[in-house]
């Protein structure tokens, strides 16, 4: 893929022909299909479908009709640019997860000239739909956890009901959980999740969140360390509130409220309970 960012006229670039179409959600969704979700527009007589998958657009068009296909962003800028060799019926383009939110217009070429328009809405629309302690959910962590991170971490899952996808870049704990994130995390631009890439549990750079899909994000911090569980016994009480929260690389901000109880008798006795706020 070749991308620049070069100004067009956008009444150039559209030509004659536009055609309405506002792609949706696509490929391995999470999400319960709706009956009037465009998952797979029928598209026009060229550019015959278009679909958002993972982090890609994805393309079908008919053999041998266009020899180049433009990405023009929502500012009217060129987004990508994409040379379609003859013979080619199924194409993609990467989107990433730090494009401009909006409308994108698809153009399909020949020999210089528009022969047909199609159009594409990419914006992410995230919710936080669960926290929960690893501990209670060990078949859920990441392969080749260890004990000690499954007792002391949380998994969070996040649903992308939007048509474009983003990342998770960073996860907070606020308030009266065993062990809130520490400010260092801020200072230094730390995610606070954990990387299921590396061999070595460092913090990812980021997660992604497909559109159309749910995903479990781990913290890295050990926010509920049975360590810290003790010492918060004798300082919070038996009930506290904590904060969890979410950043993305395109600057949405997400966060759950819960509420933390802490049980037991004693330091030595001293477990852990959380629910929703209400």
């Amino acid at each position: 893929m070749t991308i620049q960012q070069t100004p067009l006229d956008r009444r150039t670039v559209l030509g004659s022909i536009l055609v309405g179409i506002t792609t949706g959600l696509a490929g391995c969704s999470a999400l319960s299909p709706s009956d009037d979700d465009p998952s797979t527009d029928t598209g026009g007589d060229i550019l015959q479908s278009v679909a958002v998958e993972g982090v890609e657009l994805v393309i079908d068009l008919e053999r041998d009709a266009i020899d180049q296909l433009n990405v023009v962003a929502p500012s009217g800028e060129l987004f990508a640019k994409r040379t379609i060799e003859s013979g080619v019926s199924h194409t993609t383009i990467e989107v990433g997860t730090d494009y401009p939110p909006g409308e994108y217009e698809l153009l399909g070429l020949n020999d210089d000239e528009t022969v047909e328009t199609t159009t594409v809405t990419l914006e992410p629309d995230l919710e936080l739909t669960e926290l929960r302690l690893a501990r209670e959910y060990p078949e859920e962590m990441y392969e080749g956890a260890s004990d000690s991170s499954t007792e002391a971490e949380a998994i969070l899952s996040v649903t992308n009901r939007g048509t474009g996808p983003t990342a998770a870049t960073a996860l907070r704990f606020e308030g009266d959980v065993p062990f809130p994130t520490h400010e260092s995390y801020d200072e230094a631009g730390e995610s606070g999740i954990y990387d299921p890439e590396s061999d070595f549990g460092a913090d990812a750079e980021s997660i992604a969140l497909p559109a159309g899909e749910t995903v479990l994000i781990y913290s890295n911090t050990r926010p509920f360390s049975p360590a810290g569980t003790r010492s918060k016994c004798d300082s919070v009480g038996q009930d506290g509130q904590f904060t969890v929260r979410l950043s993305t690389s395109h600057a949405i901000g997400l966060t759950l409220d819960y509420v933390i109880h802490y049980l037991g008798s004693s330091p030595d006795d001293c477990g852990i309970k959380i629910e929703r706020s209400s």
